[in-house]
């Protein structure tokens, strides 16, 4: 399973944590294993895990790219960089503390998902659902005001 994960991330350390949210899934009892066909069954779970993670990553690189190069053009521009500034101010005044710090670190200061996990003290899924929850409250918030 983990040989698997490891040749369809290329990462060890995402490769053991698909694995161990798959056991942690069957010891949780959220899943359960046909005797008939155990192996094929564990090794399609891994798979379906290492899309997820592909697919989360490649959201997250676009959002990234998006987020970079439209704070270069606001900072570039005197009427886009308020527009800069409205969004700093939002995270500032509507983000929760843990959220904000999680966001700051990650887009603003450009640490990966794991350093901010360490800095913070919490888990890489705790600041993957911080990191979405932030960005869909912006996302929403700009939206309706534009």
């Amino acid at each position: 399973m983990y040989r698997l994960a490891v040749s369809l991330l290329y990462d060890e350390d995402e490769a053991r944590d698909v694995v161990s949210d798959i056991f942690t899934s069957l010891l949780d009892g959220d899943m359960a294993i046909r005797s008939d066909n155990a192996r094929g069954f564990l090794l399609t779970c891994v798979r379906n895990g290492c899309i997820n993670v592909i697919r989360h990553k490649q959201t997250r690189e676009r959002f990234i790219n998006l987020y970079s190069s439209k704070a270069e053009a606001l900072a570039d521009s005197p009427d886009d960089s308020m527009m800069l500034a409205e969004l700093r101010e939002y995270i500032d005044n509507h983000l929760p503390p843990l959220s904000r710090r999680i966001f700051t670190l990650r887009y603003l200061q450009d640490m990966t998902c794991q350093q901010v996990a360490e800095a913070v003290g919490v888990s890489r899924v705790t600041v993957h659902h911080h990191l979405s929850q932030s960005l869909e409250k912006i996302n929403a918030y700009f939206s309706n005001n534009k």
